[in-house]
C-alpha cells in the first residue's frame, strides 16, 4: 500500500501535469547539464513522459483519442475539462503492471514498435535517474519487456547514382552565368561534396563554421548531438570546393554557409529544396536524394571499400555501435541478392 503522501487527489489535468512536472524538472535539468543532451532531445523525453501522464490521468479517454497521427495536436489540451475520480500517482511510484498496461495500450493504438521502443528508453532513463537519487528501490521498467524494433533498411544511393550526382555538380559555372548564378553553383557543389565525403548530419553542416575547417589538413571539427565534438575528414575534391566557395565569398567570417535569416546560416529546408531540384534533373525520385541519404551512402560505400565499422562509427558520431551496424545488414542483403542473381546454383533450370 502507498502512503497518503504518495497519493495525489487531482481532478484538473493542468494542475496534475504541473505537479508531475515539478518532480520531472530535476530530471530534465540532469539531461541538459550532466548528459549534455540537446533541447530537441529533451523535448522528446518530455513528450514521451507526458503521454504516460495522460494515460494515468484518464486511461479510458486515452484509448479512444491518443493515436500517433493525433499526437501533434497536443492531445493533453483536449482533456483539460475531463474529470477523473480517484487518486492519481506521481509516475515515480508506478508499478510494473501499470507500465505494462500502458505499453499494451500504445500497441493497441497503433504506435509503431520504434516509437514504443523510444518511449520505453525515455522512461528507462527516468527511472534509472530516480533509482540513482534513492527515490525508488528498483526500476519498475526492468520487468516490462522493451518492444522489438523491426528496422527497415534505408534505400541507399548506389555508387553509380553518386557518380551521376558528382558529375552534374562538377560541371561548374559557365562563362555566361551571372555572378549570383555562379555563386549558387559553387555553393551547391561545396555543400554536396562535404556531405558525401564526410557523412555529416544536415544539422552539423548548417552549423559548420569557417574556423572549424582546416583545408590544408582536410579536417573539420564537428559538434554533433548533445554538443559532442569529433573530427571529420574530407576529400581533395571537397577541399577544392571549399576553397573556391571561400574565394568567391571573401566576406564570410562565421558560418560556412551564411544566411540573412534569424539563425545566421542556411536552413535544412533550403538544402532539402536544392537536393530535390537536382534529383528531378537527374531522373531520381525526390525521396532518393537528401542529406540523410548522402550520409547513408557515405557509410555504406566506405564499408564496401573495406573500412572498419568502428572507424565508421567514429566518423558518423554514433554513440552506439548497433546504430552503425545497420549498414552491415544492408551489405549482407546486397551480397545475398548478388549471389542469387549471379551464382549458377541460384539460377532456375528448365
Amino acid at each position: 500500500m502507498m502512503e497518503k503522501s504518495e497519493i495525489m487527489d487531482i481532478s484538473e489535468w493542468e494542475i496534475y501535469w504541473k505537479d508531475q512536472n515539478k518532480n520531472l524538472e530535476i530530471f530534465f535539468d540532469y539531461l541538459l547539464i550532466e548528459k549534455g543532451l540537446s533541447q530537441n532531445t529533451i523535448f522528446s523525453y518530455k513528450r514521451d513522459i507526458k503521454l504516460l501522464c495522460i494515460y494515468l490521468y484518464n486511461s479510458d479517454w486515452f484509448k479512444i483519442n491518443i493515436y500517433p497521427s493525433k499526437r501533434r495536436k497536443d492531445s493533453s489540451n483536449l482533456i483539460n475539462k475531463v474529470l477523473r475520480k480517484g487518486n492519481l500517482y506521481l509516475i515515480r511510484h508506478l508499478k510494473q503492471d501499470t507500465l505494462r498496461d500502458f505499453f499494451y495500450q500504445l500497441e493497441e493504438n497503433d504506435f509503431k514498435s520504434s516509437s514504443r521502443a523510444r518511449i520505453h528508453s525515455s522512461l528507462m532513463q527516468y527511472y534509472n535517474f530516480e533509482l540513482k537519487l534513492g527515490n525508488i528501490v528498483n526500476n519498475p521498467l526492468e520487468f516490462v519487456e522493451k518492444p522489438n524494433i523491426n528496422r527497415n533498411l534505408p534505400n541507399i544511393l548506389t555508387e553509380e547514382d553518386i557518380d551521376k550526382l558528382l558529375l552534374y555538380i562538377r560541371k561548374g559555372p559557365s562563362k555566361s552565368d551571372s555572378l549570383a548564378k555562379k555563386k549558387k553553383k559553387i555553393k551547391i557543389k561545396c555543400l554536396i561534396e562535404i556531405l558525401y565525403s564526410t557523412g555529416l548530419r544536415v544539422s552539423e553542416l548548417i552549423n559548420l563554421k569557417v574556423q572549424d575547417i582546416n583545408i590544408a589538413k582536410r579536417t573539420l571539427v564537428v559538434f554533433g548531438k548533445g554538443g559532442k565534438e569529433r573530427n571529420a575528414y574530407f576529400t581533395t575534391k571537397a577541399a577544392k570546393s571549399i576553397k573556391s566557395w571561400l574565394e568567391i565569398n571573401p566576406q564570410i567570417e562565421s558560418y560556412l554557409f551564411p544566411s540573412h535569416g534569424v539563425s545566421g546560416h542556411i536552413t535544412r529546408d533550403s538544402i532539402n529544396k536544392i537536393l530535390a531540384e537536382i534529383s528531378v534533373k537527374l531522373g531520381l525520385k525526390k525521396s532518393q536524394l537528401s542529406p540523410h541519404k548522402l550520409r547513408h551512402a557515405f557509410a555504406t560505400h566506405m564499408l564496401t571499400k573495406g573500412a572498419d565499422i568502428k572507424v565508421i562509427q567514429q566518423l558518423l558520431g554514433h554513440s552506439n555501435i548497433s546504430t552503425t551496424e545497420i549498414y552491415t545488414h544492408i551489405l549482407d542483403t546486397e551480397t545475398l541478392e548478388t549471389v542469387i542473381k549471379n551464382h549458377p546454383l541460384g539460377k532456375s533450370h528448365g
